[in-house]
């Protein structure tokens, strides 16, 4: 099934605007809108479809490129709608041409949608990034056993975790951690006791973001329509 997203010959024509998807929530009772934070300042809101929501803005037909200023406000509209609702972080850059093909595509997601929102319903990703001093590089050798170490307290707090990549010899840790929003304060505690404890590390702590890194939902182009 094609995508929403216009062809280079029709961006050459300019042809009109279409619907940008920010994140899908489940069907509140009634439309919701989120006030004029979209793209070009339009308004964003909720369109139902049967048991789940996408959040939308009239937007242009284009590709949406790593634009930083664009890039934010697709960031912006879901951690401001996460305030509210649980959400399901949907790929940067989808735009569909009407509510038809938004409707295909909603309708070949809905199990998989389905199946992740009772995963991260109440849940918000929480950040954690531990870095070695510069004096020493292996903890005597045993890097791998007090990574282990650290992990024991958040992963009995955490209902999932991701390891991310280690893109530096100091990162001693980097990981996303999926938490129940009634346990944010059991987990930072869990995090200001390890910087506690073991002062000469350094300890970043970010979040609450949406689930970016545990859901893996995409509303493809010409590979596949639908989601996965």
């Amino acid at each position: 099934m094609r995508s929403g997203r216009a062809s280079s010959s029709e961006r050459s024509k300019g042809q009109g605007e279409g619907l940008y998807v920010y994140c899908i929530i489940r069907s509140p009772e009634e439309k919701v809108s989120f006030g004029s934070i979209g793209f070009d300042g339009g308004e964003v809101y909720t369109l139902d479809y049967n048991d789940f929501a996408p959040v939308v803005s009239s937007s242009k037909m284009k590709e949406y490129g790593a634009d930083e200023e664009d890039v934010k406000v697709h960031k912006t509209v879901v951690e401001h709608v996460m305030r509210e609702y649980s959400v399901l972080p949907v790929a940067y850059g989808m735009v569909f041409k009407n509510k038809k093909l938004l409707g295909f595509a909603m309708k070949a997601g809905h199990r998989a949608m389905k199946k992740a929102m009772n995963s991260v319903d109440g849940k918000v990703e929480l950040g954690v990034k531990v870095l070695l001093p510069q004096s020493s590089k292996d903890f005597n050798g045993k890097m791998d056993d007090f990574r282990s170490v650290i992990m024991r307290c958040f992963l009995g707090i955490a209902a999932d975790s991701r390891s991310l990549k280690l893109f530096s010899d100091r990162l001693l840790l980097n990981a996303s951690f999926l938490v129940d929003s009634n346990k944010l304060d059991e987990f930072s505690d869990c995090v200001g006791r390890l910087a506690s404890d073991y002062n000469t590390l350094k300890v970043q702590y970010s979040g609450p973001w949406p689930p970016y890194n545990f859901v893996d939902i995409q509303i493809l182009g010409k590979k596949r329509g639908g989601f996965r």
